[in-house]
């Protein structure tokens, strides 16, 4: 049966006695063949009619210059993406690869399953019978950190069960790929062959894709082996963007000696020395361009898995958005584990410091971002020891309304003195003021992280502009001492029985005229009640940002609050939406009832537009901040 959805390339180099079997597999198994492509880079003019009398009717062919396998996949994926329509999924193979029945159905499945996949293998076999693995998906050793296939050269069982799982890397004779992946991220043609795909997933994987073998998938190939001169060439270039400096170092000459020594053993010629020697020449300097055009990337510490998934998810997001590799090591908060603070704090430190570990280890080694200091202005200095100065630390309240630790003038006075200190990241002009109130004056003002308006819900928040039969204001998030409950009460004294009233928080005390419910609300339920309010209100007197607004723009859900807040850096301080501090106490209730009034008919389409707007700048902030530093 045809797969309508699944495209193929098929990577062709002087092979013409295995180039018609394979096609003829993939047509078998389920490509329809005006979507297959070759892409044939063989450089022999006068074969290229042997190459089109083995093609089905209807696929396509097309020749180029040989600069590699990760060069023709490219070329390839960029043709199927200009000139066939309808495809979901892509099928890379080699001229030697031929899939078993069901091999492409389950591939497929894999993806469609887990929309986090972006490519996924088969089980590998090989010999005359094909009872002999080559790869089950790959793996690298511990100290050198060298590429091996799983099960390599193991007798095949009768049976291959199991669901697809993760590796850390796949052989690229048969991969199917989710589109796009190859648009967005191209295989690295430097390698020319050899390690390229082992590259490519590390970079998907970087970038928070999993790569996934399929044990029911089973798929023949046969392998020439790897040339001596691209094992230590390409294994330099290959550490240089994904390993250690020991392993960068260390790895092609281990394999140079290893070679020459199993000569001398068995008495063999040493053939293999100069071309192991020429690729170690190369590779060092490969490597060394390599490492200068590699961006660190980040590794975001949230030591508040609870409280600031969502943050995280957003920050994640934009230096993704970005080409910054990242990586998100979170810990769950007390109140969301049940730990006693002191082991959390610990279990804090030991994040940090195996995060550190991995800077001082790397190649090119990532820099360091904590979402939210457990010790006030004493992470400053635990994440210089730990991290290095080079990390960054968020500061979201640098004068907390409810007293922490590390948050006293005498910390801020003591990291005041630090020399070399670790950056400090605020989200407003507020939360900078009162850095530098502190004389910490070394800081990046970078907007608060923010996941983009989707089409659809930009086209279903304007769509209506008259006010629903009952708007529902609500107050969301924790109660503190800066909440203005003498406003609250006149506002739904105003607001009378026309408007529902709700306020949904842990701590909250109640409030005349509204409903509150005193509750911690879990991640997925504050969504639903923010994307089913039709006004967000924020009546604090002070505040330097608020996560609750933020997440309201990602709705097109519009909020009213005082506009000599933050909240003037998200729809600008004349917005109707906003309340100005000379007419906006509690004894002027009225200039709140005109913003709620404005915000219930007309506030969804300015909300969307400032939605778009503030996703624009903080991507373009975020991508500024974490660009590779020059020397």
């Amino acid at each position: 049966m045809t797969i309508p959805d699944l495209a193929a390339v098929v990577v062709h180099h002087r092979s013409y006695g295995t180039l018609g079997p394979t096609l003829a597999a993939l047509a078998a198994g389920g490509v329809a063949p005006d979507r297959i492509l070759v892409v044939d880079n063989s450089e022999e003019p006068d074969q290229r009619a042997e190459v089109e009398n083995l093609m089905p009717p209807g696929a396509h062919v097309i020749y180029c210059a040989n600069a590699g396998y990760g060069a023709a996949v490219n070329r390839g994926a960029s043709w199927h993406e200009e000139n066939t329509p309808g495809w979901r999924y892509l099928l890379v193979a080699t001229h030697e690869s031929r899939p078993e029945a069901e091999c492409l159905p389950i591939l497929r499945s894999a993806l469609v399953e887990d929309q986090g996949t972006a490519v996924v293998g088969p089980v590998l076999v090989t010999g005359e019978e094909g009872k002999t693995i080559w790869s089950e998906g790959g793996q690298f050793t511990k100290v050198l950190g060298l590429p091996r296939h799983r099960g390599h050269l193991t007798r095949r069982p009768e049976t291959s069960p199991g669901p697809p799982h993760p590796v850390s890397w796949l052989d690229g004779a048969f991969l199917m790929f989710r589109r796009g992946i190859l648009a967005h991220y191209p295989i690295d043609e430097t390698y020319f062959l050899y390690m390229e795909e082992t590259d490519h997933h590390q970079t998907l994987q970087r970038h928070g894709w999993k790569v996934k073998v399929c044990p029911q998938a089973v798929a023949w190939q046969h392998s020439n082996g790897i040339p001596p001169f691209y094992l230590t060439r390409n294994i330099q270039l290959f550490h240089a963007k994904n390993g250690s400096r020991f392993q960068a170092r260390a790895s092609a000459p281990y394999l140079l000696v290893r070679s020459t020594a199993r000569d001398l053993i068995k008495h063999q010629h040493l053939d293999t020395f100069r071309p192991l020697l020429s690729g170690l020449r190369e590779g060092s300097t490969l490597a060394a361009g390599a490492r200068a055009m590699q961006p660190q990337g980040v590794i975001i510490v949230n030591p508040l898995g609870g409280a600031l998934k969502h943050y995280t998810n957003a920050l994640h997001q934009h230096l993704v958005d970005a080409g910054v590799p990242a990586q998100v090591r979170s810990l769950d908060e007390p109140s969301v584990s049940g730990k006693h603070r002191l082991a959390w704090l610990l279990e804090y430190v030991e994040l940090l410091a195996r995060a550190g570990w991995q800077t001082r280890r790397r190649s090119a080694p990532p820099r360091i971002l904590v979402t939210w200091p457990v010790l006030g202005f004493w992470d400053i200095l635990l994440v210089k020891v730990m991290c290095g100065s080079t990390s960054w630390v968020v500061y979201h309240d640098p004068t907390p309304l409810v007293r922490s630790a590390g948050s006293g003038r005498a910390a801020s006075a003591l990291m005041r003195r630090l020399k070399s200190r670790p950056g400090t990241l605020v989200h407003s002009e507020e939360g900078a003021k009162a850095m530098r109130a502190r004389g910490l004056d070394t800081l990046a003002l970078v907007r608060h992280p923010v996941l983009p308006l989707s089409t659809e819900q930009s086209a279903t928040r304007m769509g209506g502009r008259g006010p629903a039969p009952r708007p529902r204001i609500r107050v969301l998030g924790q109660y503190k001492r800066d909440r203005d409950l003498d406003l609250l009460e006149l506002l739904a004294e105003h607001l009378g029985a026309d408007y529902d009233c709700e306020i949904v928080g842990r701590g909250w005390p109640a409030v005349k005229g509204w409903s509150v419910d005193a509750r911690f609300v879990p991640e997925d339920e504050l969504d639903q009640l923010i994307a089913g309010s039709t006004v967000i209100l924020i009546p604090y007197k002070r505040f330097f940002q608020s996560g609750i607004a933020i997440r309201a723009l990602e709705h097109a859900v519009p909020v009213v609050g005082r506009s000599e807040t933050s909240l003037a850096e998200l729809f600008g301080a004349e917005s109707r939406l906003l309340v100005s501090e000379q007419n906006g106490s509690a004894g002027d209730v009225h200039a709140w009832l005109r913003a709620i009034e404005f915000a219930v008919t007309d506030g969804r389409a300015e909300a969307s537009k400032a939605a778009e707007s503030f996703h624009h700048q903080a991507a373009c902030d975020w991508a500024r901040l974490a660009a590779p530093r020059t020397p």
